[in-house]
């Protein structure tokens, strides 16, 4: 039965409750006949019943689900094959916080860009999305208002928690992020019979039309997300007025307006300095929460996104009058996982040799617009370079916003007062009292090196707050009660 944008599980709540009511009419009429005298009898007002907001049910790290899909035999051959990136039949169900949801027909594919696997890959499993208002008879077909969702595999992230304590960040900052929660997905029916538990998976929330009308109250105009790394505001990469071959993929909004006005605005702006880029930037962002962007990046540790080396994973919605919101996705590569020992690195450079180090602590600079990555070694051998600890740190410019930024001493300031109000946020969350509960709900799940890169991450998280500190009293000056007032740019202008 198609759901007509209703709750799956409240569909089920709904018969019981008709039947439960047609049964006290039947078998209890007393109850709805006068009384004996004839007087009225009194009504009491039902109180009012709490609504259930099944999505944080769904949405719940404290907890984890179970998610049950069963696939026919035209879509495993599809699903394992190179070219799975369309929407395919499938049955899906989930069971969250002991609720069962009916079991439906949807559309799925596997997602990912270097993380992309096939199906039956078990030494590096797909992460899927889960479409709900699919195909024909199913355009109105939702779980709990949402068409779509999102399974991540933790292709990148060996802790299992990155997404979920970056979003939870950016969300407490008042940034836009996706919710996630923790399940299980089992392959269900005979066509699946080897290896049908695949594990555990983190369960996003989409950045789909629901997602945005939920966070915005204006019109969206588009909602563009970068295709490649490296990607920022010049005029080549922007390219001409279609919706896909250039940097930036429209990802909404192509039909009602199929421009890109919204984003050379963006670009031109960019290409501004000091005060005339800092008064430029307002009527074409949302500069308080870009600027809170920032700081949440640079708190996690996280280089694969916009303010990183890469200039990459970000997505950035404009409204009807062309000003944008940036928001975070793909958050897996902070917290300071290392990743450096890359096997890869053999087949891409003749005559590489690898680090002794693996999977140790790596910190991004906090306070400049550039900063090493874990495969900078990429860039340096490019470059010529043959050291392994000159390789190790070379330095890569970050996003060009980003950089304006920290040149410019207002923007510069709000950054750092951004990033001690995160910073100080943590501290009073104990951030890293919230990762070790997690860890031991999750635990069970994680292997024995997966587990020793769960207590890194814990362990990183203060000394990332003691560098944080450090960068502060560097670069800024405090009130009597220990609050940023101002700080210096990059060239120590105050």
């Amino acid at each position: 039965m198609v759901n007509k944008r209703f709750p799956l599980a409240l569909a089920i709540t709904s018969v019981v409750l008709a039947i439960a009511t047609s049964v006290s009419l039947i078998f209890l009429p007393g109850v709805f006949s006068p009384a004996a005298d004839n007087s009225p009898t009194p009504t009491q007002t039902p109180a009012p019943k709490p609504v259930v907001d099944q999505l944080a049910r769904i949405f719940n790290p404290s907890k984890i689900s179970q998610t049950f899909i069963e696939l026919p035999k035209k879509t495993i051959a599809k699903l394992n094959s190179y070219d799975n990136d369309k929407y395919v039949a499938a049955k899906f169900r989930m069971v969250y916080d002991g609720t069962p949801t009916t079991q439906i027909n949807v559309g799925i594919r596997i997602k990912g860009t270097t993380t992309r696997s096939r199906l039956n890959n078990l030494y590096y499993r797909p992460s899927f999305k889960i479409k709900f208002d699919w195909g024909v008879g199913y355009e109105n077909q939702a779980l709990f208002g949402k068409r779509s969702l999102t399974f991540n595999a933790f292709a990148q992230d060996n802790s299992r928690m990155h997404e979920t304590y970056s979003y939870m960040a950016y969300r407490a900052m008042d940034v836009p992020a996706p919710r996630t929660g923790y399940t299980t997905i089992t392959f269900e029916g005979k066509t699946l019979p080897d290896k049908p538990k695949r594990g555990l998976y983190l369960v996003l929330e989409s950045q789909d039309d629901e997602f945005f009308a939920d966070h915005f109250k204006d019109v969206t105009q588009h909602v563009y997300e970068n295709n490649r790394e490296l990607s920022d505001f010049d005029k080549a990469k922007i390219g001409g007025d279609v919706e896909v071959n250039t940097y930036f993929k429209v990802k909404q909004g192509w039909k009602a307006s199929p421009n890109r006005d919204d984003l050379r605005a963006l670009m031109r702006v960019s290409n501004l300095k000091g005060a005339k880029f800092w008064d430029g930037l307002e009527p074409v962002v949302d500069r308080e929460r870009l600027v809170m962007l920032w700081a949440v990046d640079n708190f996690t540790g996280n280089w694969d996104t916009y303010s990183g080396p890469l200039r990459n994973n970000f997505t950035f919605r404009s409204n009807s009058l062309g000003k944008f919101t940036f928001v975070p996705w793909g958050t897996d590569q902070s917290f300071g996982e290392n990743l450096f020992n890359d096997p890869g690195a053999r087949v891409r450079y003749p005559g590489y040799v690898l680090p002794v180090k693996t999977h140790d602590d790596f910190f991004i600079t906090v306070d400049k617009p550039w900063t090493a990555y874990p495969g900078s070694y990429t860039f340096a051998y490019s470059a010529g370079i043959r050291d392994m600890a000159k390789m190790e740190g070379y330095q890569i410019s970050r996003g060009k916003l980003f950089q304006r930024c920290l040149y410019y001493a207002p923007c510069a300031t709000l950054y750092f007062q951004s990033l001690q109000k995160v910073t100080e946020w943590a501290k009073v969350q104990d951030y890293p009292a919230q990762m070790t509960q997690t860890k031991a709900l999750i635990q069970k799940h994680l292997s024995p090196y997966q587990q020793r890169e769960a207590d890194r991450t814990i362990n990183w998280v203060p000394k990332q707050i003691k560098r944080i500190d450090a960068a502060l009293k560097r670069n800024c000056k405090f009130d009597d009660l220990g609050t940023v007032t101002t700080c210096k740019d990059t060239n120590g202008k105050w």
